[in-house]
């Protein structure tokens, strides 16, 4: 006789079992998440080449098909490359590209960059002499500035004072720093293969993921899923590189108008500004601080009329020239946009603030 089975007390015994099994695992999280958190930390590292190969790949990919559409395009059905070479010569192409770009670039800016670096630190000096000029000045009439001023010289002075000590104490972390700085280079430098792999191989790896994803799921979540990935794809896509076309530009315009005002530094400062200015929101406040400091030390008036050149450049970045390079937005709040920002931030760092819009 087959024995009695009760359906609903066997779906709630189910469902008990899987709340029990997920509170057992959040427990465990819990009490290992140093050891998991070190994990998933050494595990990232590893596949750091990977990512940053699937990155360049990603962002290389639209000049990959503009190679094959445009350049390598057969004129009839009968003569042409066939598909493989087309890919290679394409992906080649687009590295070359890549590679001319970035050697112009260090060649126009790197010299220039350096000669501000070492200006700032040859007279830095005189910028104190220039900051106790100020500052007497300042407590001459007393007030909340004088006391501001001093003690912001106060501890420059102590920092100097004590240079050796930190430079003694902080060794270790300066060699921690470098020798990351070298991994990151040299996991940069994989990630190009891998990259030119990814691009090569494009199609068969689309292919096999298509297979894997209608293997796991049914029609209905596939197509889901298709969709949404193209969706991302072609937000993310055009928003990224629509925010490095904005930010060359606006470094561009900065490093012309304080050429033009006869402010130093340019080269560097428009370096800034257009690094930061990838950064949403935030980009332009964190560029334009550390230039008007350095603009101020030199002279007062200097930062002032930087303050407003800023003000002013944004303005026209906001309103004509980013929703012309962007054309449709991200469709997020700025409330959204500063909570990925600072999440984001705070889990990858600077990365993170890139990408985490």
């Amino acid at each position: 006789m087959k024995p009695y089975q009760n359906r609903k007390y066997l779906t709630l015994a189910v469902y008990a079992g899987i709340v029990l099994c997920a509170s057992v695992a959040l427990v465990f999280l819990f009490l290992n998440l140093d050891t998991i958190g070190t994990f998933v930390s050494k595990f990232i590292d590893v596949c750091m080449p990977l990512i940053y190969g699937a990155f360049i790949a990603y962002m290389l990919n639209p000049l990959v098909k503009l190679f094959e559409e445009k350049l390598f395009r057969p004129k009839t059905t009968t003569d042409g490359l066939s598909h493989t070479a087309k890919r290679t010569l394409s992906v080649a192409m687009a590295m070359l590209s890549l590679f001319l770009f970035l050697a112009l670039f260090i060649w126009m800016i790197a010299p220039q960059l350096v000669i501000s670096i070492q200006d700032i630190a040859l007279k830095f000096p005189d910028y104190l002499q220039e900051l106790q000029d100020l500052a007497t000045s300042f407590a001459k009439n007393g007030g909340f500035i004088a006391d501001a001023v001093e003690s912001l010289l106060a501890s420059i002075n102590t920092f100097m004072d004590r240079s050796y000590e930190l430079l003694q104490e902080y060794l270790p972390k300066i060699t921690g720093y470098l020798q990351t700085f070298a991994t990151a280079v040299f996991d940069i430098i994989l990630g190009l293969v891998f990259a030119v792999y990814f691009l090569c191989a494009k199609d068969h790896l689309a292919a096999q993921a298509k297979k894997l994803a209608q293997a796991i799921l049914n029609e209905k979540y596939y197509e889901k899923l298709v969709n949404i990935i193209t969706l991302t794809d072609k937000t993310f896509g055009k928003y990224f590189v629509g925010a490095i076309l904005d930010s060359l530009l606006v470094g561009f315009i900065c490093f012309l108008l304080v050429q033009l005002f006869g402010m130093p530094y340019a080269p560097l400062i428009g370096v800034v500004i257009g690094i930061t200015n990838i950064i949403p929101i935030f980009g332009p406040f964190i560029g334009a601080i550390p230039s008007a400091i350095i603009l101020f030390v030199h002279n007062p008036a200097y930062a002032f009329y930087f303050a407003i050149m800023i003000l002013v450049v944004q303005q026209i970045d906001g309103n004509i020239i980013a929703p012309r390079i962007h054309g449709a937005s991200t469709g997020l709040a700025p409330v959204w946009i500063i909570t990925a920002i600072t999440i984001m931030s705070g889990l990858f760092g600077i990365v993170g603030m890139f990408i985490g819009v």
